[in-house]
């Protein structure tokens, strides 16, 4: 960790709420795009970016600098996002056996590149639905790997931390992750 990180960490953990502010503004991005990449509905990731923040800020305390500040922020992140679908899960398996029951709605509110014509942008905009589409195929353990190493850009070793997991472990959520998306986009890439 930086020296300054250290800092922030010691100044937030006696209360100070401006320095765990100046100490997860680095990471708001990756833990938004972390909570959205599991969830695939922005509101609902927005609301776990919010609880993660939540829970590491009462929980800095007891933070012992043993693993990099980030990596802690990212499992509470990860934890957050998995016990909300686990709970969405249980509302939509109920309310299919409930009768005229609403199940969960999903609204993406993704942003795209501008490009020159609107063409481009609606085949662009068609793309990126159809690989998120496919993406939420992936279980989560295999979506997180696929996130972190091919659209965050962090190296194996390091995705194998942040998911508490062995790197043979990532290694394998990666090829099967492959694999699924290469079935699921065939089509699309004969076109």
């Amino acid at each position: 960790m930086k020296d300054r990180e250290i800092e922030l960490i010691h100044k937030a953990q006696k209360g100070d709420s401006f320095a765990f502010e100046q100490l997860i503004s680095s990471y708001d991005r990756q833990v938004l795009s972390l909570a959205y990449s599991i969830v695939g509905n922005s509101d609902d990731a927005q609301d776990i970016y919010q609880e993660a923040l939540i829970s590491a800020y009462k929980a800095l305390p007891k933070f012992r600098m043993q693993s990099d500040f980030f990596t802690w922020l990212y499992r509470i992140a990860v934890n957050k996002a998995i016990n909300f679908k686990r709970k969405k899960l249980k509302y939509q398996v109920e309310s299919i056996t409930k009768p005229d029951s609403d199940s969960y709605g999903s609204d993406h509110d993704l942003r795209i590149s501008s490009s020159e014509t609107p063409e481009e942008v609606t085949i662009q905009k068609e793309l990126k639905d159809i690989i998120e589409e496919a993406v939420l195929l992936l279980s989560t353990q295999e979506r997180m790997a696929f996130v972190l190493c091919h659209q965050q850009g962090y190296k194996l070793h390091e995705a194998a931390e942040l998911m508490d997991c062995t790197l043979g472990t990532v290694k394998s959520y990666l090829f099967r992750s492959r694999e699924k998306l290469k079935v699921h986009l065939k089509p699309y890439m004969e076109n």
